[in-house]
């Protein structure tokens, strides 16, 4: 399975970072091609998670995310929500044919006032049943850091995600499975507003 990253800040570093320490080789789309070299160079991002070492023998990068899309059978996609459509822009719904997506998002795409899958839906077709996301609770500083996280999973297809979650699951990294795609998403969206009513 070819795992592919969109995004080039703290979360998607620190989601790369697990599965290189995973040992997958992965296809990493980075937009700023001084970054790309950088990580290349000096083995770790300049701008985000810069202790996060990486071997760079197991980064594929490019700043074309066709390219990344294309040679990836699974896209975690890990940018802003605000940014999630400027960074698919460009891309049609063949680029998606028979592609897993895990959603890194945590918010509603401000231009629709939608979640991720909705947005992947209207615009590429994608199936729900296609479609995962990835949650806290946890920081990508902790997960820099190496110090014990946990992660959900969720998707429709409760046996892909399961699946899909082996693959994060690391001695730093517990993973949990569950099938509410809609419910979890909506959680991380209102969880900000829950703890500042709660700090009221």
């Amino acid at each position: 399975m070819q795992y592919g990253i969109i995004g080039g800040g703290s979360w998607a570093t620190a989601l790369a970072k697990i599965l290189t320490d995973k040992k997958h080789v992965i296809n990493w789309w980075i937009r700023d091609e001084q970054m790309i070299g950088h990580i290349r160079e000096r083995h770790h991002n300049p701008r985000y998670l810069s202790s996060a070492g990486f071997d760079v023998s197991l980064l594929s990068m490019s700043s074309s995310v066709k390219e990344v899309v294309q040679k990836s059978d699974v896209l975690v996609i890990a940018v802003p929500s605000a940014y999630a459509a400027a960074s698919l822009a460009g891309l049609t719904p063949a680029d998606w044919k028979n592609k897993k997506v895990i959603s890194a998002i945590k918010g509603l795409l401000p231009e629709k006032n939608i979640l991720l899958n909705y947005y992947m839906q209207q615009e590429f077709g994608l199936s729900l049943e296609d479609y995962f996301a990835v949650l806290g609770p946890c920081h990508a500083e902790e997960v820099a850091a190496e110090k014990l996280s946990y992660l959900t999973f969720s998707g429709s297809n409760i046996q892909m995600a399961s699946e899909l979650a082996s693959h994060f699951t690391i001695s730093y990294i517990n993973t949990i499975v569950n099938h509410d795609i809609l419910g979890v998403q909506y959680a991380a969206v209102l969880k900000n507003i829950y703890a500042l009513g709660a700090g009221i």
